[in-house]
């Protein structure tokens, strides 16, 4: 048997073994720690699944055809019935933005909203989140200029109390296909703002954030492409006030990535 084909019997073995031993954790799971669906309150038969269950997943996977790109610049989406032919060059979200792009896995409901409020709680991220992270990295080529990946950081104060930041588990999970490195050093949150509350307008918020993010170590940055990476897409004022001091410090340019869209803002006008 040739070193190759050995390599290729090895590494079925390996993962029939892996899906026999994971089958084996989720009915002993399921038996000992239910876990109940916080989508719909069925049971969550695997473990990878995370806080919502398969049938949630798979109705959020085939609500996505729902929705097309309607803005080529930031990726925002319309109804997949809209009238309009053709992608906008930027819409009126995107305008005045410093974001070269901007691009998101998915839109804001049901199994993906409940993984990334869960994620705010426990690190972990489900398996069907990192699948939709990889997709859209590998669809969405205008992202694949990037250097590097920059997770927007968190209130030190906050980030202490959680133990970890969720923009670098989902930067980390955007890695293991984009090869390219994670930077957290580089920026730091100065100025610890709320999260997004309906009824802010864009404003309002780029107010508030005003100032709220130092870029300390520039050398990491100069003449970089930068992908920031978040979990959810609002305004966009998080990221384009992150991008600004980005650009200012002296990086080549600022694109972002978000494992989710709201879907407040539907109007391309």
């Amino acid at each position: 048997m040739s070193g190759h084909a050995w390599k290729v019997m090895v590494g079925k073995l390996y993962q029939s073994a892996r899906h026999i031993l994971e089958a084996g954790s989720d009915a002993v799971l399921l038996l000992l720690a239910p876990q109940v669906c916080r989508q719909c309150g069925a049971w969550v038969e695997r473990q990878a699944d995370g806080t919502a269950c398969r049938a949630c997943w798979e109705a959020w996977f085939a609500e996505q055809s729902r929705y097309r790109p309607g803005c080529h610049r930031c990726g925002r989406w319309v109804a997949a019935d809209a009238t309009m032919v053709q992608p906008q060059k930027q819409c009126a979200q995107c305008a005045n933005w410093s974001l070269t792009w901007a691009r998101s896995g998915g839109v804001y409901t049901g199994a993906l909203r409940t993984a990334l409020l869960t994620l705010k709680h426990t690190p972990r991220l489900p398996t069907p989140l990192v699948q939709r992270l990889h997709a859209t990295w590998h669809e969405q080529s205008v992202l694949h200029t990037s250097d590097i990946l920059v997770p927007i950081p968190l209130a030190p104060r906050r980030e202490r109390a959680r133990g970890y930041n969720q923009a670098v588990r989902l930067a980390e999970a955007v890695a293991q296909v984009a090869r390219r490195p994670v930077v957290t050093e580089a920026v730091a949150r100065v100025i610890e703002t709320y999260p997004h509350r309906a009824g802010l307008d864009a404003r309002a918020r780029r107010q508030a954030l005003e100032g709220a993010f130092r870029v300390i170590r520039p050398r990491l940055i100069a003449n970089r492409r930068v992908l920031l990476v978040d979990d959810v897409l609002t305004s966009g004022v998080t990221l384009d006030t992150a991008a600004r001091a980005l650009l200012a410090a002296g990086a080549a340019e600022v694109s972002a990535l978000t494992a989710a869209r709201t879907l407040r803002h539907t109007s391309l006008a």
